[in-house]
C-alpha cells in the first residue's frame, strides 16, 4: 500500500502529514474481506495459523497452535512498523502484549475473543491489558471476562458478531426446521421439544449424534452445503449448552438473521443482544424443551408470523450486525473511539 501524504497549506508555509493507516487481520468468525477502507490493509491470521497447525500430528495440535500464534504476532510486530495502529483476532493474541514489552506504541485492538478457560487465563488477561480495547460479541461476556480475569470493564466494547457475505444465499421456506452447528450444541433438549412433531427436522454437525427421534435427519457437509439448507428451512433452532464464559452460536444466529430465517435460540443471555423477543426472532432457556418445543410449534404453524419475524431479522441485521457496520466500529476504535454500545 502506498503512502498517502495530505498537504495542508497555511499563510507563509506548507505542511504535509501522512495520512493515518491501519493493519487489520482475517479472523476465524470475521471472513470477510471485502471493502474495507483504503487506509486499513488486511491480513490473514486464520489462514497463517491454521495452514502450519494442521501439518502438523493431532496429538501435537495444541502446541502447535500456541506455536504459530506467537510466530504469527512476531510476524505482525514487523508489519506493524508501517502502520498506526493494529487490529488482531484470537490467532494474534500475542501481539499486544510484544507491543508493550518492547515500548511500541501502536494502537492495538483484539476483535475475536472467545475465552473458555476457567483456569487463571493469564495470555488473556496480560493480552487484554496491553490493549487499547478489546472486542466482545454479547455484554454477558462483557461482565464474565471482566470478574473471572479481573480486567478493567472499560477495556470492552461490545461489538455484535457480523453476518459473512458468503454464507447469505437466497432464503425460501420449504417446511422443515433447520438445527446446526459443532460447539456446545445441546441436541438432547432439541429431539426432546421436536420428538413426535409432525415436521421433518435437518441437523447439520459434524459432531457424533446419539438418539435423534425418527422425524430427525443428521447431515455432515460443507459449510455451503450447511448455509444453504439454513436458507431453505421455516425456521433455525439453535440449542446451546450454557458455559461458564464464552457464548456460542452468534456466527449461526446472525447469518441467519441476515439470510431473513427466524431464528429460535437457547441461550436467554446473549440472544437479547441481537433480537427482540417475538418480533426479530425467539429465545428461551437452557435446556427448556417445553418452551422450545411450543415455540417451535407456534412458529412453524404461522407463515405470516414466519414472514414478519424474518422481515425483521434481515432489517435488523442489515442494520446492525453486516461486515460494514463490523468494519466501521473496528476503525471507530482504531482511530480512538472506544466508548461502549
Amino acid at each position: 500500500m502506498p503512502v498517502e501524504v495530505v498537504t495542508i497549506s497555511i499563510p507563509g508555509r506548507k505542511c504535509q502529514l501522512r495520512a493515518r493507516r491501519y493493519l487489520a487481520t482475517r479472523t476465524v468468525t470475521f471472513l470477510d474481506d471485502g471493502d474495507w477502507p483504503a487506509e486499513v490493509e488486511v491480513e490473514n491470521e486464520k489462514k497463517y495459523v491454521e495452514a502450519r497447525a494442521n501439518r502438523w500430528p493431532r496429538a501435537l495440535s495444541k502446541l502447535a497452535y500456541s506455536w504459530f500464534q506467537f510466530q504469527f504476532a512476531l510476524r505482525l510486530l514487523r508489519l506493524s512498523r508501517r502502520y498506526d495502529g493494529v487490529a488482531v483476532g484470537r490467532y494474534g493474541i500475542w501481539f499486544p502484549i510484544l507491543n508493550r514489552w518492547l515500548g511500541c506504541s501502536k494502537r492495538v485492538v483484539m476483535t475475536d475473543v472467545e475465552w473458555r478457560e476457567t483456569d487463571s487465563g493469564a495470555l488473556n488477561r496480560r493480552a487484554a491489558l496491553a490493549s487499547d480495547g478489546v472486542c466482545c460479541f454479547t455484554l454477558a461476556e462483557i461482565e464474565r471476562y471482566s470478574r473471572h480475569f479481573r480486567i478493567p470493564a472499560d477495556k470492552f466494547r461490545f461489538v455484535p458478531t457480523a453476518y459473512q457475505s458468503p454464507d447469505i444465499f437466497e432464503a425460501s421456506d420449504e417446511g422443515f426446521v433447520f438445527a446446526g452447528g459443532n460447539q456446545g450444541r445441546d441436541w438432547q433438549t432439541l429431539f426432546r421439544a421436536v420428538e413426535g412433531l409432525p415436521y421433518p427436522v435437518h441437523v447439520f454437525t459434524s459432531k457424533k449424534i446419539v438418539g435423534p427421534p425418527a422425524n430427525v435427519v443428521v447431515n455432515t457437509d460443507t459449510r455451503e452445503a450447511y448455509y444453504r439448507r439454513l436458507a431453505a428451512a421455516s425456521c433455525v433452532v439453535i440449542p446451546l449448552l450454557p458455559e461458564p464464559l464464552r457464548i456460542t452460536g452468534m456466527l449461526t444466529w446472525s447469518n441467519a438473521m441476515g439470510t431473513g430465517k427466524v431464528v429460535i435460540v437457547t441461550e436467554p443471555f446473549g440472544a437479547p443482544d441481537y433480537m427482540e423477543q417475538g418480533t426479530s426472532g425467539f429465545y428461551v432457556g437452557y435446556g427448556d424443551s417445553d418452551a422450545l418445543r411450543q415455540c417451535i410449534q407456534t412458529v412453524m404453524e404461522n407463515s405470516e408470523l414466519r414472514r414478519k419475524v424474518g422481515q425483521a431479522a434481515r432489517e435488523r441485521a442489515e442494520q446492525e450486525f453486516s461486515p460494514a457496520a463490523f468494519r466501521a466500529r473496528i476503525l471507530e476504535m482504531l482511530h480512538g473511539n472506544t466508548s461502549s454500545g
